[in-house]
């Protein structure tokens, strides 16, 4: 069900990021590119984790970066980054990071579907770490549908 949020043009494999900056930058520019989101979003995001700490990082490994609706949602959306080498986003128990999802929505209401998949995809044995294996797109897709 996962693969109804995501879009070939939205998921980008093992990028080199030197910083937290840097992936939440990567992984947000497939939204940014199809104008579901604003470059403000982006900023909001960075400004969230600066301000309140590392609570995006959701789990060991991933982060769940995003920002309110208002800060530049335009539609709902999510993009998928892995990172070529891990990156330190400041949390005790979940770093570093290697898999960076960016979600977008429009309101407080419309992503609880896809949210809902999401953390069936995540909950799901093994396919965090099949994600994370994959090198094209096409691999991509695939294990999103699993």
């Amino acid at each position: 069900m996962l693969e109804n949020y995501v879009e070939a043009d939205g998921i980008v494999l093992n990028v080199h990021c030197q910083d937290w900056q840097a992936a939440i930058d990567c992984g947000a520019a497939p939204l940014l590119k199809k104008g579901i989101i604003t470059p403000g979003y982006i900023e909001a995001i960075k400004k969230n984790h600066q301000e309140l700490g590392a609570y995006m990082v959701i789990a060991p490994g991933i982060m769940l970066a995003h920002a309110r609706p208002e800060c530049g949602a335009a539609g709902m959306g999510l993009s998928v980054l892995t990172l070529a080498e891990p990156v330190v986003f400041g949390s005790e128990m979940n770093d570093p990071v290697r898999l960076v999802l960016t979600l977008a929505t429009p309101d407080d209401c419309s992503h609880l579907k896809l949210l809902e998949a999401l953390t069936e995809f995540l909950l799901r044995p093994g396919l965090v770490t099949k994600l994370l294996a994959a090198d094209t797109t096409a691999a991509a897709l695939h294990i999103l549908k699993e």
